[in-house]
């Protein structure tokens, strides 16, 4: 055929060295997604701040109104803990009473779900007070957490 060149050496190499080194790696690379935020779920909150070596901390304040006899009060539950992140779950245990409870959390873009297993007594939270549910990110700044009480 006339007109149509070979390919030089040189050009086949850079257009080895681009799909190896370039194109392929972008699709099999994970995009990093930080789970750094505050969630929002009916009046619960999560608020979370990644650390180091793959772990996460976790403050959590949830609450249930009562307003009965004209007096409006709430039933309140917390935790502040630091656990792993495993791919985009963290698995908080509260011990509280006998039996431990656990607060299963998995991330996903723009969201929080939370399940609530093991003993509900465990968790020790005020009446009718549970994690549970899917969390709206509101928010992606590190929150303002308070310094860690360690008991």
């Amino acid at each position: 055929m006339k007109g149509i060149k070979a390919p030089s050496v040189a050009g086949l190499l850079f257009v080895v060295f681009c799909f190896t080194y370039g194109f392929a790696n972008q699709a099999t690379k994970k995009p990093t997604r930080s789970v750094t935020g505050t969630y929002k779920y009916v009046l619960n909150t999560m608020e979370v701040l990644e650390m180091p070596d793959h772990k996460v901390r976790i403050s959590f304040s949830g609450f249930w109104p009562n307003d009965r006899k004209k007096a409006e009060t709430r039933n309140v539950g917390t935790f502040d803990e630091i656990v792993k992140l495993v791919g985009n779950v963290a698995t908080v245990k509260i011990q509280f009473g006998e039996e431990p409870c656990t607060v299963k959390l998995e991330f996903q873009p723009g969201k929080l779900t939370v399940e609530q297993g093991g003993s509900l007594m465990g968790c020790g939270f005020g009446f009718n007070v549970e994690p549970d549910g899917t969390y709206v990110k509101v928010s992606s700044k590190p929150p303002a957490l308070p310094p860690r009480q360690e008991s």
